[in-house]
């Protein structure tokens, strides 16, 4: 297939969205819509490449999957080799083992269903992934194993039926997922195939450059132009991939079947064209970069640092494809039994180096024991819907003491057992924070469906209050903020689930609602005769606390917080102004608070650690050594018992 000019300027469109959007330059809050550019694109000339080759007899499997690995694996193995040695010094034990995960993945083209398996709410940030970006070619790679062989073995004459079956099917299992599965649904392939689907079905249409859809290709040319420019700057604020994927995708669709030598020509702009050139050897290397920066500042990068690492993702991207992968696609080199031993060779030497790598540290202390996710009693506890008692969620059959709420009612688990001779038990869910009739929603991990469950595990917690005389006390934890307001600092856009007249209703947070529904579910619990007292979340700050702790005493190069990872209180009162007066109001109106600034802040800064102990394990949460110190240190028992009078 000849090359075209505005295909490869729609490559580079494509790519750069996705690294501006990556250097967080604050215009392209979609930029990722980039990605589903690139599946049209890559639908699109697949089929093309494979409908004309079984047309003109000339289609192989071998020779067909030789010339794909020759077209990316150069630039990609030596990307990979690259990232896994600079991965060695600026990774942690942790990462690196995630990394191995991630780099199994790609050379087995996986890597989606890696990242899947890495998604959880425990999980490290995906910011910090150096291969995270592989994901995409993953699926890529997955839609070219299964086309060639719907394509050789089905009669042409049904190739647009089944593809449209494919697609449709695809996009009804999105746009039906989405809100249930937004993880499986954003890196697995049955709920991604309809967008590469779609330009698989514009490579079989055969468009003649006259006539009525001629006619309407040339309107919707336009329109469909300024889709790609405009959504990727004004997101539409839905779950993605949805609505906004498929917009994008069709308009790409358009953009390329509008193609006319005689109309094109000059028109694409040549700039995109030349960084089109170089998009694939620009995207594998782009994400690495920023990714490292990423690890080595614990808090935001500086604007000027984002600025340099496109600077220098487009020069190492340019090099990688003047010397690597334009020389190595045009080498005269067939496939041979030499070719496929070197390269399952090299393969496997790119699979086992994380895990050598990672064997080569030493530490005297295991940080990923220290910082590892403080669930509680256990990760039974992390409950989905429906509260039930559980034998590992209590230490007693009769327990006196409810913790009940998010994770940050887990991390507070371990010191209030440690301080109390009462028995405790533990009613938690991630993210959902312990409201009776609301919960907290986004449009991007925590859908509609997610704030339904909330809603449903709060009142069986309470259902279970009510029927349950032994607990005396109930302890409420959670960071509150996404109940307060609409705006994350991100792309992410928060709303309220409320219950009204007995149905959910999607409203706009606000301190006083959220005010009004915790006096409520308080109000309703002391009716059972139970104590309420609230947790107030830990200082935090604008950096990964835990992670700055763990860099520091590993003598790692690190950005972005004090040498010793203390919080300044200006910075914690500004990131927690809406919280802290949220539990204020509360306060007023006699709900018992627990702060633990008291025991961790200054009048300038809060401590990250006590007595060489870590209080964080990340950006916000206690690590189980540190929830155990500071209740010691506060007398948590007795000023849980105190409070709640």
């Amino acid at each position: 297939m000849a090359l075209r000019t505005d295909i490869q300027a729609l490559r580079g469109l494509a790519v750069l969205l996705v690294v501006f959007h990556h250097a967080k330059f604050g215009l392209l809050n979609a930029g990722y819509l980039g990605v589903d550019i690139f599946f049209v694109i890559s639908g699109y000339l697949i089929t093309g490449m494979i409908k004309s080759g079984i047309e003109q007899g000339t289609f192989r499997f071998a020779e067909f999957y030789f010339r794909r690995a020759k077209r990316l694996l150069p630039a990609a193995y030596i990307t990979f080799a690259v990232t896994a040695l600079i991965s060695l010094f600026l990774l942690n034990a942790d990462e690196l083992h995630d990394f191995g995960a991630q780099i199994v993945g790609a050379v087995t083209f996986t890597a989606n269903i890696a990242l899947w398996n890495q998604t959880g709410y425990f999980d490290g940030a995906a910011t910090l992934k150096p291969l995270l970006h592989v994901w995409s070619l993953s699926i890529e790679e997955q839609y070219y194993l299964l086309l060639p062989t719907a394509l050789v073995f089905i009669p042409q004459r049904f190739w647009k039926y089944g593809i449209m079956l494919l697609l449709l099917t695809s996009l009804a299992l999105c746009m039906v997922l989405v809100q249930q599965k937004p993880s499986a649904v954003f890196y697995l392939l049955p709920t991604r195939a309809w967008e590469l689907a779609i330009g698989s079905f514009a490579a079989l249409l055969s468009i003649p450059h006259k006539g009525k859809t001629w006619i309407a290709l040339q309107f919707a040319f336009w329109p469909s132009l300024a889709t790609l420019f405009i959504l990727p700057v004004i997101p539409l604020g839905t779950a993605h991939p949805g609505i906004d994927a498929f917009l994008v995708c069709l308009a790409t669709a358009i953009v390329i079947l509008r193609y006319h030598p005689d109309i094109n020509s000059g028109m694409a702009p040549k700039a995109l064209a030349k960084v089109g050139n170089f998009s694939y050897s620009l995207y594998l290397v782009h994400w690495p970069i920023f990714a490292f920066i990423n690890n080595v500042y614990v808090g935001e990068p500086p604007l000027g640092v984002h600025i340099s690492a496109v600077i220098l993702a487009l020069a190492i991207g340019f090099l990688l494809y003047r010397y690597v992968e334009v020389p190595t696609r045009h080498a005269n080199v067939h496939i041979s039994r030499g070719i496929i031993a070197a390269t399952l060779g090299t393969s496997l030497l790119l699979a086992v180096t994380p895990g050598l790598l990672a064997a080569a540290r030493v530490s005297e202390i295991d940080y990923a024991h220290v910082r590892r996710a403080n669930v509680g009693f256990s990760m039974d506890c992390e409950y989905k819907q429906q509260f039930t008692p559980k034998p590992a969620c209590q230490n007693t059959a009769s327990p006196e003491i409810l913790v009940w709420g998010d994770s940050f009612a887990m991390h507070s688990v371990p010191g209030i057992i440690a301080t109390t001779d009462k028995g405790v038990m533990q009613a938690t869910s991630s993210s959902c924070a312990p409201l009776l009739n609301l919960a907290a929603i986004d449009n991007a991990k925590y859908p509609r469906a997610f704030g339904e469950q909330c809603l449903s595990f709060n009142r069986s917690v309470y259902t279970y209050l009510a029927a349950t005389p032994s607990i005396k006390t109930v302890v409420l934890s959670s960071p509150f903020a996404s109940l307060l307001s609409a705006s994350s600092g991100t792309d992410r856009v928060f709303s309220s689930l409320e219950i009204v007249d007995g149905k959910s209703v999607e409203r706009v947070p606000s301190i006083s609602g959220a005010v009004q529904a915790m006096l409520n579910t308080v109000a309703q619990v002391r009716a059972l005769g139970k104590r309420v007292i609230i947790v107030a979340p830990p200082p935090v700050g604008n950096f990964d606390i835990g992670r700055c702790l763990e860099r520091r005493a590993n003598g790692q190069l690190t950005f972005g917080a004090a040498n010793n990872c203390s919080i300044p209180v200006e910075e914690y009162h500004a990131k927690q102004v809406g919280v802290l007066d949220f539990l204020k109001q509360l306060e007023q109106q006699r709900v018992p608070v627990i702060y633990f600034d008291k025991i961790l802040c200054s009048a300038t800064a809060c401590a990250a650690k006590l007595d060489g102990t870590f209080i964080y394990r990340d950006s916000q949460h206690l690590s189980y050594d540190g929830s155990r110190m500071l209740a010691e240190k506060m007398g948590l028992s007795a000023r849980l018992q105190e409070a709640a009078r």
